[in-house]
């Protein structure tokens, strides 16, 4: 087992000497910043390979020998016949998928029986009350998902760690979940990526769903990166940061948006504290966007009551997903994204119910 990845420390370390930097004459922007990092996060996808050779479970490799073509561009789908509940019975021809308007054949198919690989990923530095009851709706309800479901854990705060690899055995799920600590820096927004890659890479080596679900407590101010005081441009006077404080945050949001339009992997938020200032109201907005891009969903807990009601309701719709797979499209110069429309119909012909998928994919460069 990988306990840890290394190149997260070399992440941390080079954001370090980044806002040392920041605060400098050189006055180093945000969009620097992540410029600055881009070659350290490169790092952790290196490990991504040997994770997947690892963490992929027997039964999933299995089924990726039968029906699994490579490259394919694999779009979640939801179905919702009318509030709170989800239509489960689709097959294959009930589904059509176009592409840029253009029909494309389907190349593989999943739907919400199919085995699944649920990546937990805990990010929680604050509030161990709210960690605790956490554990304990997690444990409960992860007793509830059938044997189809192997989950693996996963560790954000302080660079990303692996704490338990892909399994099906609830007991030692169990005991992980249990030791969770809740202490360091919060890591969420910069373990996105790479957790998002990973996932991908596991999709496409597998026929099976691949889901990610973090379990998160921290505020904007839990962070590494001064995100409660953006530096100012003093030779700007236009610099929207001067009036608007969240403004950095908003735009660290639209970054991470736009680098997982790449991944089709379905990202959803369990946060466990809700907060009222401007700053977190920018995060936790901007948290919403996230998961809403990628297909997911972002709840929040108000209350020290409603954390297991918001667990399954999340987990709900994770286990109501399709996985519709097409041919990826050829990238080129001029079209760097591609427009998605899924239709659905029942055997009579009639439209089953409200269809939500993500509309929008990015092509990878060539």
């Amino acid at each position: 087992m990988i306990e840890e990845i290394p190149s997260s420390k070399t992440f941390t370390a080079e954001t370090q000497r980044t806002l040392r930097n920041r605060r400098g004459a050189s006055q180093l922007s945000l969009r620097n910043l992540r410029v600055l990092c881009a070659s350290a996060v490169k790092d952790i996808f290196k490990f991504v390979a040997l994770l997947l050779l690892l963490a992929t479970p027997a039964f999933a490799q299995k089924e990726g020998t039968e029906t699994a073509p490579k490259g394919l561009l694999k779009i979640p789908v939801w179905v919702e016949e009318d509030a709170d509940k989800f239509w489960l019975d689709g097959n294959r021809q009930a589904f059509k998928v176009f592409v840029e308007e253009k029909e494309s054949p389907l190349k593989s198919f999943q739907t919400p029986r199919s085995s699944t690989i649920l990546l937990i990923v805990f990010d929680t530095v604050a509030d161990l009350a709210r960690v605790d009851q956490a554990r304990l709706a997690l444990n409960e309800t992860i007793k509830t998902l059938g044997q189809n479901y192997w989950i693996g854990l996963l560790k954000a705060q302080n660079g990303l760690s692996e704490l338990q690899e892909p399994t099906a055995d609830r007991a030692v799920l169990a005991q992980k979940i249990q030791a969770i600590q809740v202490n360091g820096k919060a890591g969420l927004l910069d373990t996105l990526e790479p957790v998002s890659k990973l996932a991908a890479g596991m999709m496409q080596k597998a026929n099976v769903r691949v889901v990610v679900l973090y379990v998160t407590d921290s505020g904007i101010g839990n962070y590494r990166a001064d995100y409660l005081n953006p530096v100012v441009n003093s030779s700007d006077s236009g610099d929207l940061s001067r009036r608007f404080s969240d403004r950095a945050v908003q735009e660290q949001m639209s970054r991470q948006v736009d680098a997982l339009s790449q991944f089709t992997v379905p990202i959803f938020v369990l946060h466990l504290n809700y907060r009222t200032d401007s700053m977190n109201l920018a995060y936790q907005s901007g948290l919403e966007r996230i998961a809403t891009a990628s297909g997911g969903l972002a709840l929040f807990s108000r209350t020290s009551d409603d954390t297991n009601s918001l667990l399954k309701t999340l987990l709900k719709r994770i286990q109501s997903s399709y996985f519709l797979g097409v041919e990826t499209p050829a990238s080129d110069k001029k079209r760097r994204a591609v427009k998605l429309r899924v239709e659905a119909k029942k055997a009579d012909g009639q439209t089953p119910g409200k269809i939500t998928h993500r509309e929008q994919v990015s092509l990878p460069r060539k």
